[in-house]
């Protein structure tokens, strides 16, 4: 398996590889246009128009740094239905499914029944989200999407969680590890087979109307035989929420990626002990409930990140391997944490300033990568 400063060097070395290398596969008919294209300025426009301007270039290498240990291992068991991936517990192989962000893909369906949501840049300032399903934990969807393409940090994330992981498509890059990481089960709705699992709505426009469902999910795995996994090492450790009467009245946090004019904020409820998620001020909503996106946690991290030189695409480069400092948002609380990952197969982990790995609220989680915290402010909480 090719090594994360392999794949960094090779970039650095060899910038020409990359534009020239082979991307995803001729989708079949029924799936075009390709996934791989890259937006035009006219369709990232939204009512109010988004910015063009892309990262500035550095050559500076992305080198992962040493990373701990986990340490303790879980002792409270969140209740059913708390959407809780607690360490271990898992009763399936995990499902991780790649979803579009750009504005023609508003709103997105299925993210209110995945257990984690790691959200992080793709290009052009337009990001991507992961979404993590466990079967037996989540809901079952009956429409997840839209599905878009996969990017190489997005494949780190799901090596982490021994995930079937679900895409359309990718970066050369990304294409390349998601087909080669054995931790994974690669499962492409561009290559081969794959588009049986995988609908067009009519109602949009390609390449943002890409969908699928549980059922089809677990159709393929079933299909590949795909089933078995370890479930020892994924997944979070959990605690009972504070009381309502230690709760602040009131949080809101709002960041953003490369735009200030392109936020998303969340705001605290503390009867509920969650957090509602904003885009642009405006409530994010599940497109088949209609109901705006609660998590039980939010957590955001600082990841480096570097344009791809010579990428005709805007593509980046973000180093999700190593460690690094992250905010962490429960009960209406901030907490300064570092975030973990030493390998490209280990999982994902947040420890305190002790050294212990964090406790979240029984429920999901939604991870967000941007790459400075001073692009975070927060009002309110404790």
């Amino acid at each position: 398996m090719q090594t994360r400063s392999l794949i960094c060097l090779f970039v650095l070395l060899n910038v020409v590889w990359l534009t020239a290398c082979s991307s995803a596969p001729a989708a079949p008919a029924n799936l075009q246009p390709s996934e791989t294209q890259a937006p035009t300025v006219a369709a990232i426009a939204e009512s109010t128009a988004m910015p063009t301007a892309a990262p500035t270039a550095t050559t500076a290498p992305l080198t992962p740094t040493a990373a701990a240990a986990p340490t303790s291992t879980p002792t409270f068991e969140p209740v059913e239905g708390s959407l809780a991936l607690a360490r271990g517990t898992a009763p399936q192989r995990l499902i991780t499914v790649l979803l579009d962000n750009h504005p023609n893909a508003y709103p997105q369906s299925g993210m209110d029944s995945a257990t984690i949501v790691f959200e992080a840049l793709a290009e052009y300032g337009i990001t991507r989200y992961m979404a993590v399903y466990a079967p037996g934990i989540s809901p079952d969807a009956v429409e997840i999407g839209p599905v878009r393409s996969a990017r190489p940090y997005f494949v780190e994330w799901a090596q982490g969680f021994g995930a079937v992981f679900v895409h359309a498509g990718g970066s050369p890059a990304g294409l390349a590890l998601a087909e080669s990481a054995v931790e994974i089960a690669n499962m492409d709705a561009l290559l081969g087979s794959g588009s049986r699992y995988f609908w067009r709505n009519a109602d949009r426009d390609a390449p943002h109307n890409l969908y699928t469902n549980s059922d089809e999910l677990q159709q393929f795995i079933a299909d590949q035989d795909a089933a078995d996994f370890g479930p020892a090492a994924y997944g979070f450790l959990f605690k009972p929420d504070s009381p309502e009467d230690q709760r602040p009245a009131s949080q809101q946090m709002e960041y953003y990626f490369i735009y200030a004019e392109d936020p998303v904020s969340w705001e605290y409820d503390p009867q509920a002990n969650d957090y509602l998620r904003y885009r642009r001020g405006r409530a994010h909503i599940d497109a088949r409930t209609g109901e705006q996106l609660r998590f039980k946690n939010v957590v955001v991290l600082e990841v480096q990140e570097e344009l791809i030189l010579g990428d005709d695409k805007g593509r980046i480069e973000q180093q999700v391997v190593g460690e690094g400092s992250a905010r962490m948002f429960t009960d209406g609380v901030e907490r300064d944490v570092r975030w973990s990952k030493p390998s490209q197969a280990a999982p994902l982990h947040l420890y305190d300033a002790k050294g212990d790995e964090v406790l979240f609220n029984a429920g999901s989680i939604w991870i967000a990568a941007i790459p400075s915290l001073d692009h975070l402010t927060v009002e309110g909480g404790d």
